[in-house]
């Protein structure tokens, strides 16, 4: 990368995610700026990664999206990240959409609240990607980018650990030379890079590595296990009435169900337990879950990340005790037992990230700006291919074969109109 210091104009910094996105603009003087959704609560640095196609054939982003699902699950989708360039179009109401598309709508929601809060447009932009993404969906993540209203010749594409490397460098400073190991839990995926930096700039190691199926919706789906397992008649006779039915109030508690579980996950990861009356399960059930319970439930996927960190710390001849420091970034990061996963395995220095939702679009910023360290360089070794992430456990499985996930929600309405 060159860096330009006098570029004119803000920038702008994008991290695409399976859960939710973040758009952070950088203009010269003044600190990273986070947009907002104008419908989500006061503070939210990020944007639900979801899309909702209302009956009047409006489409609305985020929050907006969010808070119309219940009463539209049909025409809602998230998640829809895990399927990018991929041809399996998603039917919202009776018109199809492809994943490209949907992911324009977003992109095109995060530029207009850029543009709302610094009307000038951008001279530069750093939209990042997962590791594991071959050429053509990072192409293609650029046409939806164009799409979205981005001039062609502002556009890059880099890798989210690259990003997210730029950040802890560039937030932390470098007075020596640094080894540092980028670790990502996003919503969807999990990626890593290694990264050796000095004030002159900084290395990545070879290419990235990551798990395609490790993040925030696999521990969804783990707290899902736990709670069909204190009431699984209840939720198996859920499971069973949402398969194959348009009924609305049923797929609404499918619906709230899912929702509950993201609810216990967010909860855990500053209590050390949480308490809910899950109301859309017949009879109704109070549920208490702990930290201990969700540690125990994940331990198998975060036992899968470092495997593959160690792995790729292998292919460069490296070991644990040659990183200066951990920084975990993603948002689903936050919980407790992820740190304390990574301390005890690696024995290394692991950073608390403040806001690691927006680490990625930070540094995306910074790469955009110009302002990251002087030199972004990949080493022409690079690891193996990534594997494909440890197989869900059945029971995890069969639940959402079962219809309480979004997509299966959508599908069983597909179904029952078909």
């Amino acid at each position: 990368m060159t860096a330009d210091a006098n570029r004119p104009g803000p920038v702008y910094g994008i991290d695409f995610g399976t859960w939710s996105s973040a758009l952070v603009v950088l203009r010269r003087g003044h600190p990273p700026l986070p947009v907002r959704d104008p419908v989500s609560p006061y503070g939210t640095t990020s944007v639900r990664t979801a899309v909702c196609l209302l009956p009047d054939r409006s489409m609305v982003v985020g929050q907006a999206a969010q808070n119309s699902r219940l009463r539209h699950p049909e025409r809602f989708r998230s998640g829809f990240k895990q399927e990018f360039g991929q041809p399996s179009p998603h039917l919202l109401g009776d018109r199809r959409f492809s994943t490209a598309q949907l992911t324009t709508e977003v992109l095109g929601f995060l530029v207009r609240q850029a543009r709302r809060a610094v009307a000038t447009a951008p001279t530069r932009v750093v939209i990042t990607v997962p590791a594991t993404w071959e050429s053509s969906r990072r192409e293609l993540m650029k046409s939806a980018a164009r799409a979205a209203g981005l001039a062609p010749e502002t556009i890059e594409v880099y890798s989210e650990p690259v990003a997210a490397a730029v950040y802890a460098l560039h937030d932390h400073g470098l007075g020596r030379e640094r080894t540092l190991l980028v670790y990502d839990l996003g919503g969807g995926t999990f990626d890593l890079a290694i990264a050796r930096g000095t004030t002159e700039g900084f290395t990545v190691l070879g290419s990235p590595g990551g798990l395609p199926d490790s993040g925030g919706i696999a521990i969804d789906q783990a707290v899902l296990a736990l709670i069909r397992d204190r009431c699984p008649q209840a939720v198996d006779d859920l499971r069973r009435a949402a398969t194959g039915t348009d009924d609305a109030s049923v797929l609404r508690r499918a619906t709230l169900l899912h929702e509950a579980c993201t609810a216990f996950k967010h909860q855990l990861s500053v209590s050390s337990e949480h308490s809910d009356l899950l109301t859309m399960l017949d009879p109704p059930v109070e549920i208490t879950l702990t930290q201990a319970d969700l540690r125990d439930a994940v331990r198998p996927l975060l036992s899968d990340t470092v495997a593959e960190c160690e792995r790729v710390l292998s292919a460069h001849g490296l070991g644990w005790g040659d990183l200066d420091l951990i920084v975990p970034v993603g948002g689903s990061s936050r919980l407790p037992m992820v740190g304390e996963h990574l301390v005890r395995h690696s024995r290394r220095p692991v950073l608390d990230v403040s806001e690691p939702e927006l680490a990625v679009a930070t540094g995306a910023a910074w790469l955009a700006g110009g302002t990251a360290p002087a030199r972004v360089t990949t080493s022409p070794a690079s690891p193996p291919p990534a594997p494909r992430a440890r197989p869900l456990p059945p029971r995890i499985a069969a639940l959402l074969d079962a219809g309480l996930t979004d997509r299966m929600v959508i599908e069983a309405v597909r179904r029952a109109r078909t």
